[in-house]
């Protein structure tokens, strides 16, 4: 079976498109989206609806961005442990209020986290590994094989898939993978969306990173036209302008 893994789109459907044109082109059976499906970026809506065509392939999960949405904004920003400044507090609603109800409805269904099961290889998809009061644990950007067996080293499961991070892992330890493809819509100085294909046949486990081009440029450009909440910072953050 082959599984298109997908990570943080944060509403950029231009990079979207491009990886789900080439999960097509490579005909996978199914999708996994780790969640932060919207925030950040100009297209909220669009993204949305876009894995709502492709929902009979979808297994998904909330982010951090999606509990926003649907459970208000934080006092505190995760493992920041800072209050969210005024700018970053419009810039969510702004992104909220490009949602349709239907939009929203849709990802008010995902959950936390799932549990699956493909050819015997039990999976675990999440956002990023919790603490018991829905606290995500120590942001690590690059764990290394002992770090990422550490942060599941509650679950009993074959692969476990996450984002959250933005930055693309993959490690393999004790016949159990942790997989994290990286950012899909947030580029940060490169024009790819980042994605990955799992393959799972008579048991036996294969992943490879992809990596797709796209216009991102076109994107800053209407970025600066918006000019939107916040969006100085988020050029600066997540797209390295």
């Amino acid at each position: 079976m082959k599984i298109g893994i997908i990570t943080d789109i944060h509403s950029n459907i231009q990079a979207l498109t491009a990886v789900l044109n080439e999960f097509d082109r490579i005909k996978v059976d199914k999708i996994i989206c780790c969640g932060d499906i919207i925030g950040i970026g100009i297209n909220p809506e669009e993204t949305v609806q876009e894995l709502l065509k492709r929902k009979n392939i979808l297994i998904a999960v909330q982010g951090n961005h999606e509990q926003y949405l649907l459970n208000g904004l934080p006092k505190e920003v995760h493992n920041d442990k800072r209050k969210l400044s005024k700018e970053e507090i419009e810039n969510h609603k702004w992104n909220h209020n490009q949602l349709s109800e239907q939009s929203i409805e849709f990802l008010s269904e995902f959950k936390l986290s799932e549990n699956i099961q493909i050819e015997g290889k039990k999976i675990l998809i999440v956002h990023y590994p919790q603490e018991n009061a829905r606290i995500y644990k120590k942001h690590i950007k690059n764990p290394s094989a002992t770090e990422s067996r550490e942060l599941f080293k509650e679950y009993d499961d074959d692969i476990f898939l996450f984002g959250h991070t933005h930055s693309c892992c993959v490690n393999e330890i004790d016949d159990k993978w942790y997989i994290n493809t990286g950012s899909l819509g947030c580029p940060l100085n490169s024009n790819i969306a980042k994605a990955g294909l799992l393959e799972i046949n008579n048991s036996k486990i294969k992943f490879k990173s992809i990596d797709v081009e796209y216009n991102v440029k076109e994107i800053i450009e209407e970025i600066y036209r918006l000019k939107f909440p916040f969006y100085k910072e988020i050029l600066k953050i997540f797209y390295g302008t």
